[in-house]
């Protein structure tokens, strides 16, 4: 996020006693004016826009020739500043309005927005813009979102006279595909596929929303001379990391060279957003102050003159930008360094604040929607937090001793880091408080790995051998990056929670310009000392008094995952057995950490659907797997091969669990009852084709029953299959398709449901849970009570503690950001009829659904409409 632009000069700032003084800010209402008029375009027409931009012509035109007018000439230069301001201002006005015209015209008068029918007879043609984004997976596995232009259509049935026509056009569209045939596309690729076309909302600048059913009928590799050049390159940039260093490494040094997170392990990805980290793997600022001074450290020993020397850095700034692609935090930071490099080549004094808002401008007046891209906000932010804070206050921190080296580091990770933080609350609703040593640690290391790993993605088409040296030299940088960010994500109080959205971001700005402010003050920098120390040891009093987690004597878990399941049988001294791993492999591995799981002797996969093994990396990571167990002779699904070369990547195997067998893992005991037959024509086949086991540990046994239904649940009754147990996992999250009988079958004491708050299935079904209750269970929900566990005990003293904090967000997502980690909210329950349940600390009430937007996809699987079920 541009977190080292600028750096080159703070050092000539800090000597200035009054920083401030050479600002000019005159461009600062045009670039703020601009941004403005881009963020509303999308819901304007092209005629309002266009008005808009002759008004502000004429405006600004009018304020040139009154402040030229020899009557109303200002004469002083604070009047003359004011009117050049007032110019500027129009003129960015009229300039992003002119230039926002032609883009809402080619939106509006697209023949896509007419074939937005839903009808998958549309054949297109285009050409993929920006790299392709990995989302949430569905029901037929992982899905991927595609940034394209498209370049041509062909429609049949959705047209007017039924007859095959075809255009060729120009626009932007998002591609929602399967990730077969789609996930390998590079920036450059042209490919055709059918697809069927909704309307994009207004305010995505785009001319439809493709969905596209399979792979592309055809594609073809970047046609240009730099993007085929640049694909060779990433690709082999790609191949030689694989190949030399471990997978959290190689992974990691794409996204820092290249803003390529596609290889980075989900929970590495988390541990950077939750240490502040993540914005060296977006290729930004940062890069591109380090690239511009690679190239100028040698040339400043040279003779060239200013202008030579800035003609070289554009050419390698340029390259550069090819090289990575042209991602908005990209495109905003070459911008900016290209206005610096005319300054230098001019000879005029280098103004950072003009460059900046120039940059703006420049930007958005190319891409208007540049406006509404959180990423861009961010860049921005972080570049002027940069400009205007850090320079004074590493000024501050040497007058107070501090090296040099660490006043300018500190400053410039704290300026970028307050600027952001309320942009980042946005969206996120919380702070990080681990960011700043963070990102102090890794500093040191950053512009090693960024320079020697782009001079190995540029040798390794001329010397694969030479580049794969340089990349062991990068090996143990890279490997204190991951230790920093894992550690610092794990530290007790990372971030704590802060109000979400537009009022959140506003308090915590006002927070941060009244402490600055006051801050000044000794005698309030004390008190602020002292209540901090104050708060980190209540703080710590009250995790050291909560209810610690997990509960002493626990025998299994059922983790908060979300919309799917993941349970786990525990085994003692770290160890355990796990049952699915749900949709989300950071969720998982918080569950896990939590427990103190390091060592897991079977990993169980009740059937293949998205929601129960998508998690499974972050099952495996950072511990040792005995084995992974499927049912007999599993579909060879997209699912299954993701699953094989993940267990190959770690050296795990995969075993087939077959009905009637018994396996004993250490003291744990698992019964396999079914599937008991083949099920086909069924409402839904691979529900019922579920492994279903009784797992039994110390006094407590517990029956997993997958996403069994109404048939596979009858076959186990018409077969006297025993299936008691003392705790129910109930199947399919609680869905309404179950069999009566089957639930009082189970004789069990309790019921777990596996379920995410605000799902779109509304699971449970209530008339299930009025079931299970006159069953005779307690009925206890990770929607509601976040992770559940089962403590050992006697049949008839057997109690479930509950965690609290359930996640807080629509179960349909893979959460973006996990929770804050904290003391549990415990309820402990007995069997009903027995003792009377009671509450230690209350749960949070259960979150709400949430509108759906790109990422947002439901994970589990079936209508919601209750079925009529028979009745004894």
């Amino acid at each position: 996020m541009g977190r080292q632009a600028g750096t080159a000069d703070l050092e000539d700032r800090a000597q200035d006693p009054n920083p401030t003084r050479d600002w000019d800010l005159r461009l600062v209402p045009a670039a703020s004016l601009g941004w403005l008029t881009a963020w509303a375009a999308p819901l304007l027409s092209a005629g309002l826009l266009l008005g808009i931009a002759l008004a502000a012509a004429l405006a600004c035109l009018s304020a040139l020739l009154v402040g030229r007018s020899p009557r109303c000439a200002v004469s002083d230069r604070t009047g003359r500043r004011r009117t050049a301001a007032l110019a500027l201002a129009l003129a960015g006005l009229g300039l992003i309005a002119g230039t926002s015209v032609s883009h809402i015209h080619a939106r509006d008068t697209s023949p896509l927005r007419q074939l937005a029918t839903g009808e998958a007879d549309i054949r297109l043609l285009l050409r993929v813009t920006e790299a392709v984004r990995i989302l949430a997976p569905g029901a037929s596995g992982s899905r991927v979102l595609v940034p394209g232009n498209v370049l041509a259509l062909t429609c049949g049935a959705p047209c007017a006279d039924s007859a095959i026509r075809s255009w060729t056009l120009s626009g932007d569209v998002l591609v929602f595909a399967p990730a077969q045939g789609w996930a390998e596309l590079v920036p450059g690729t042209t490919v055709s596929a059918t697809v069927s076309i909704a309307t994009a909302a207004p305010q995505d600048m785009l001319v439809g929303i493709a969905f596209a059913r399979g792979p592309p009928e055809a594609s073809a590799p970047p046609d240009g001379v730099l993007d085929s050049g640049a694909a060779e390159i990433r690709g082999g940039l790609r191949e030689r990391a694989d190949r030399t260093l471990d997978s959290d490494e190689a992974g990691l040094l794409r996204g820092i060279v290249l803003g390529d997170t596609a290889g980075m392990d989900a929970v590495l990805v988390e541990d950077f957003r939750i240490s502040g980290l993540s914005h060296l793997t977006a290729v930004s600022g940062t890069n591109c102050a380090i690239v511009i001074g690679a190239v100028l450290w040698p040339l400043r020993r040279s003779r060239f003159r200013p202008v030579t020397r800035a003609v070289i850095c554009a050419l390698a700034l340029a390259a550069f930008v090819v090289l990575v692609g042209p991602q908005p935090s990209v495109l905003r930071a070459a911008a900016m360094g290209a206005v610096t490099l005319l300054a230098l080549a001019t000879g005029r004094t280098r103004q950072a604040i003009p460059a900046l808002a120039a940059a703006v401008l420049v930007l958005l007046s190319f891409d208007p929607a540049l406006a509404r891209d959180l990423g861009f906000a961010l860049s921005v932010a972080a570049t002027a937090g940069i400009i205007v804070a850090a320079g004074v206050w590493a000024q501050q921190l040497r007058a107070r001793g501090v090296p040099e080296p660490l006043a300018v580091a500190t400053s410039v990770c704290a300026a970028a880091g307050l600027f952001t933080a309320p942009l980042l609350v946005l969206i996120v609703g919380r702070v990080s408080l681990i960011s700043l040593p963070a990102n102090l640690l890794v500093v040191p290391v950053v512009a090693i790995v960024t320079v020697v790993g782009l001079a190995a993605a540029l040798i390794t088409p001329f010397s694969p051998w030479l580049s794969e040296v340089l990349l062991r030299l990068v090996d143990w940088p890279l490997r204190w990056m991951v230790w920093i960010a894992e550690r610092a994500a794990r530290t007790p109080g990372a971030v704590v929670p802060w109000p979400s959205g537009v009022g959140g971001a506003l308090a915590l700005a006002t927070v941060i310009v009244v402490s600055v402010f006051v801050l000044r003050r000794r005698r309030v920098r004390w008190l602020a000392a002292a209540v901090c120390v104050g708060v980190a040891v209540s703080g710590l009093s009250i995790r050291v008094l909560a209810p610690a987690w997990p509960p002493t004597g626990w025998a299994m878990v059922a983790c908060d995952v979300g919309q799917g399941d993941a349970l786990v049988v525990a085994l003692g001294s770290g160890r355990a057995v796990v049952v699915d791993a749900g949709p989300d492999p950071v969720l998982v591995d918080g569950c896990l950490r939590r427990l103190g799981i390091h060592d897991v002797s079977m990993i169980l996969l009740s059937h293949l659907h998205a929601d129960h093994v998508d998690g499974l990396s972050g099952v495996l990571r950072g511990r040792t797997v005995g084995a992974i167990a499927t049912s007999t002779d599993p579909p060879p699904l997209e699912a299954y091969r993701r699953i094989q070369a993940l267990a190959e990547r770690a050296g795990v195997p995969i075993v087939a669990l077959r009905p009637g067998e018994t396996r004993i893992v250490d003291h744990a005991s698992i019964e396999v009852l079914g599937p008991v037959a083949r099920y086909v024509g069924t409402r839904s086949d691979p529900n019922n084709s579920s492994l279903v086991a009784r797992i039994s540990v110390g006094t407590v046994s517990m029956l997993a029953t997958g996403d069994i239904e109404f048939e596979a649940q009858s076959d186990l009754l018409r077969r006297e299959i025993d299936v008691t147990a003392d705790v129910l996992k109930v199947a399919h999250h609680g869905s309404a398709y179950q069999d009566p009988a089957f639930l009082t079958a189970t004789e069990a004491s309790q019921a777990l449901i596996s379920v995410g708050a605000g799902n779109d299935y509304g699971h449970p079904d209530g008339l299930l849970v009025d079931r299970l209750r006159s069953a005779g269970m307690a009925v206890h929900r990770t929607d509601e009570h976040g992770d559940i566990a089962v403590l050992n005990g006697p049949g008839s003293d057997l109690r479930v503690v509950v965690r609290g904090d359930p996640i807080q967000v629509a179960a349909s997502v893979a959460m973006d950001l996990p929770r804050a980690e904290g003391p549990s909210r415990q309820r402990i329950s007995r069997a009903p009829g027995r003792r009377r349940a009671w509450r230690r600390w209350s749960a949070r009430p259960r979150a709400r659904g949430s509108a759906w937007r790109p990422g947002r996809r439901p994970v589990c699987h079936g209508p919601t409409d209750r079925p009529v079920l028979p009745r004894g």
